[in-house]
């Protein structure tokens, strides 16, 4: 009996349906025909969610990601469509987001001759592979199945963000169907050596101390019961926090870890870059370093590790509890030592960041505890990603190291696709939202009900703030020139209002909660102190 044939576009669509996805971001082109010719059979399982501009539909799925941890999957022609969504894969190779990027490329037999086709890039592939960790091209239908299936597999290995390029002609042309093996990518092995020598570092640690980025995100009851053992800190940021609930004493903010790091003794690091301590804090004589990494390059960089375990953080955690376990480790409580830092920590940031906290209070006030808040590069932004509780993991998304300016809205957008019972809000400046508020049109058009917040001052305000303090008031390409944001949403068909201070802010959240569709919250604001010095202290 033949294999039922179908065109590369049809044999895309059935990769998605057999690895479960229920959502793609797309916009479609001429590149893409047949690509959305097989999806438009396939709206009965299959939600395609079009956007305004190609960086839309990216940051989407990069908010679909974050906020889920499963695939967001986003579909683009090439050269300038492609070009347009590389700020949001960037930031997905930065957070390590489950994002697949299917790319569309010129006709198979043109790449490569410069022949000024349309949309050709000289070489889209080196720029693919230079914004994903795993990539490949289908230079025929055969290899599509094949290809989608790699690119599936390596998300689930922590190989992410991965893209598939599919040539025009590849989409059109047929191929029977044909069966591909499933297991592509595996966790590594794990070396029980090198866990039982971490385990013993550990139990003869006086002050440990455990730092955990998003490779740890889904190993949190792994996490808590080695670091209970241990009566170590958790140190998370940015990707990390909510691993461990912001009310339990072990769980604390780089502020934090900032005073214990002189007096750690082991430090752990488990699924983080491990950077910024490294750099600004230094390693001190004696201090000893196990770290746990998918990605064994994490090891080249900087100084080596006395200890490396190239593992998933899942089943590394708890081979070492067992190990832990049987070594009988055990610590007293520092419960009272670590609430009272805690506690001054956070009267500093009340006292030097007053602004900044008193919105922070009034979204904890006004939003239920399973918010997910996702935010931009602006001033509440930032103090949010260190002084707004979290509770669980991927309540709060950020852009990590890439410092993705305005990648808010559309990701929000994307996180609420994602997780469509959960309050959704977006903390925007004026400069970052208008990077993609366009994209208010396909909320609405899509009934995406996300809560967008945009402060504004009238400025690239942290920008505005280095220059006069900084470069002595050299004052430059800053000041921005805004529309009424109000009636800018509301001309989309949003619910928006105006929230005149914090207590303003907290009704109108109240507000927006209540709204049948997305709304939009403009909150003029002054310039804001400083939170540098708290927020990455050196």
């Amino acid at each position: 009996m033949n294999s039922p044939k179908l065109t590369g576009g049809e044999a895309i669509s059935a990769a998605l349906q057999k690895h479960g996805v229920s959502t793609l971001f797309g916009l479609p082109g001429v590149q893409l025909d047949h690509l959305f010719n097989a999806l438009h059979g396939a709206q009965d399982w299959l939600r395609v969610i079009n956007a305004r501009h190609e960086q839309g539909v990216a940051y989407m799925a990069l908010g679909y990601a974050q906020a889920t941890g499963k695939p967001g999957v986003y579909a683009v022609v090439p050269g300038p469509g492609f070009l347009n969504t590389t700020a949001a894969l960037a930031t997905a190779y930065a957070v390590h987001a489950p994002v697949l990027a299917l790319i569309g490329q010129i006709a198979s037999r043109s790449i490569g001759a410069g022949g000024g086709e349309l949309h050709e890039l000289p070489d889209q592939t080196a720029i693919v592979h230079g914004l994903t960790r795993w990539n490949g091209i289908a230079l025929s239908p055969a290899d599509v199945p094949r290809l989608m299936n790699e690119a599936f597999s390596a998300l689930a290995v922590g190989h992410a963000p991965a893209a598939v390029e599919v040539p025009s002609d590849v989409l059109r042309k047929s191929t029977p169907l044909l069966q591909t093996a499933e297991a592509l990518h595996r966790l590594p092995e794990i070396d029980q050596d090198q866990v039982e020598a971490a385990a013993s570092m550990l139990a003869a640690a006086k002050s440990p101390l455990i730092m955990v980025g998003y490779g740890a995100v889904h190993a949190g009851d792994e996490l808590k019961a080695v670091a209970e053992r241990l009566q170590a800190p958790v140190v998370s940021h940015l990707q990390g926090r909510g691993i461990i609930d912001s009310r339990d004493p072990l769980s604390i903010g780089r502020s934090e870890a900032f005073h214990l790091w002189p007096t750690a003794d082991v430090i752990m690091a488990i699924g983080s870059r491990f950077h910024e301590p490294r750099r600004s804090w230094k390693l001190r004589e004696g201090q000893r370093v196990i770290r746990v990494d998918i990605e064994p390059a994490q090891f080249q960089r900087g100084a080596a590790p006395d200890i490396a375990i190239c593992a998933d953080a899942r089943e590394a955690l708890a081979m070492l509890a067992n190990a832990l376990e049987r070594k009988g480790a055990h610590q007293p409580s520092r419960r009272d030592e670590l609430v009272r830092l805690k506690a001054k920590i956070a009267a500093e940031y009340e006292r030097q960041l007053a602004p900044q906290m008193a919105y922070i209070r009034a979204l904890q006030t006004a939003l239920p505890e399973d918010r997910i808040v996702v935010a931009d590069y602006t001033q509440v932004g930032y103090v949010a990603t260190a002084a707004l509780p979290v509770y669980k993991p991927r309540q709060i998304i950020t852009p990590g190291y890439q410092g993705t300016l305005g990648f808010g809205y559309a990701t929000a957008l994307g996180a609420k696709v994602g997780q469509p019972d959960r309050p959704v809000v977006s903390l925007c400046g004026d400069g970052g939202f208008l990077f993609t508020a366009n994209e208010l049109a396909t909320a609405v058009q899509h009934d995406i009900r996300a809560i967008g917040i945009v402060f504004s001052d009238g400025a690239y305000g942290n920008v505005q703030r280095m220059q006069r303090d900084l470069y002595g008031g050299k004052v430059i390409a800053s000041d921005l020139r805004n529309p009424d944001f109000v009636k800018y949403a509301e001309s989309f068909g949003a619910a928006a209002r105006r929230a005149e201070g914090p207590e303003a802010l907290t009704a109108a959240l109240r507000w927006a909660l209540d709204q049948r569709g997305p709304s939009l919250i403009e909150v003029p604001v002054s310039a804001m102190p400083d939170p540098w010095d708290l927020l990455a202290p050196a």
